[in-house]
């Protein structure tokens, strides 16, 4: 099967590759992109043809026997004898390649010629998924001897970034896994079970106060501790030049639900940035729940 990618809405239509000079020939006749035309809205008798057409049956029968064996129509059996048979469009794109045209074989994968979301380019790039996804541990571990209850949320992320790029390697850590913070990383969750996103907790315009019960944005100077708030900041890491650390947590756990389902969700919302200062990629949204599940979120900041 061939398939027409459109780069403008990102769109594949199945498509079928003619190479004879004939088999074009067929579609550029008038009456016969007509019939293809009327055969793409319903099922008809060439009589109906004919009479829509205002043309003789037989001549309408010789222009359906073209499209039948050039492979463009079905004709439905008909087991009465001398019955007519009822013609139905196949439904599918057609494309033209003529033999003078060499064919390359080459391994394509769709995401090399989809381009991501500005927000997500440090992470996919040529169509390959270029960071590290870092969840907390689900062993006790850290100060507080807490265990991560968040990182099946890595998949929702790893979804969307498979999308846009194709990985080979490893691309989920724990944050008992990391050593040093070099390359472009996600984070998931805040430090009571993220180790990691403590290192960087104050490097955020959106953040964690030290006792992980408040976000508190620098920016509008609000704070935030309903339990199911959580907040959405991308920054140049710090520790790395060239590279970028995208932050997804909440004070609790639905916290970093209705941060991940944001993201996931609301893309574009988050690529215009803080409704202070556009130029800072940092949101802050809360959950809404139903059976302590997060079904949507509300944008706070």
């Amino acid at each position: 099967m061939y398939y027409i990618w459109n780069s403008k809405n990102n769109t594949i239509t199945p498509t079928k590759v003619m190479k004879a000079q004939s088999a074009a020939n067929v579609l550029g006749h008038p009456i016969r992109s007509k019939i293809l035309e009327m055969l793409s809205e319903r099922n008809l008798y060439p009589m109906q043809i004919a009479e829509a057409l205002d043309m003789h049956e037989q001549k309408i029968y010789y222009h359906i026997n073209i499209l039948k064996n050039e492979g463009f129509i079905n004709a439905e059996d008909i087991k009465l004898p001398g019955a007519a048979k009822l013609y139905s469009l196949k439904k599918t794109a057609y494309s033209f390649i003529p033999k003078y045209i060499g064919s390359k074989h080459k391994e394509l994968s769709i995401q090399d010629y989809i381009t991501p979301p500005e927000i997500l380019k440090p992470f996919v790039n040529n169509g390959k998924i270029n960071c590290k996804i870092i969840v907390g541990s689900p062993m006790p571990h850290g100060k507080l001897n807490r265990t991560e209850r968040c990182g099946h949320l890595a998949g929702d992320i790893a979804v969307m970034l498979g999308k846009y790029g194709s990985n080979e390697n490893k691309l989920t850590y724990l944050d008992t896994e990391i050593e040093d913070l070099k390359g472009n990383l996600i984070i998931i969750s805040g430090f009571y079970v993220n180790l990691t996103e403590g290192k960087i907790n104050n490097y955020l315009p959106i953040k964690l106060n030290e006792s992980g019960t408040k976000i508190i944005s620098t920016i509008s100077k609000d704070e935030f501790t309903e339990p199911e708030t959580g907040f959405i900041v991308k920054i140049k890491n710090p520790f790395d030049n060239g590279s970028e650390i995208l932050v997804l947590a909440g004070i609790e756990m639905n916290g970093t639900k209705s941060a991940v389902h944001a993201f996931t969700k609301y893309l574009s919302r988050i690529e215009k940035g803080n409704k202070i200062d556009r130029k800072i990629t940092a949101k802050i949204v809360q959950g809404i729940e139903k059976n302590n599940n997060v079904e949507d979120v509300m944008f706070l900041e």
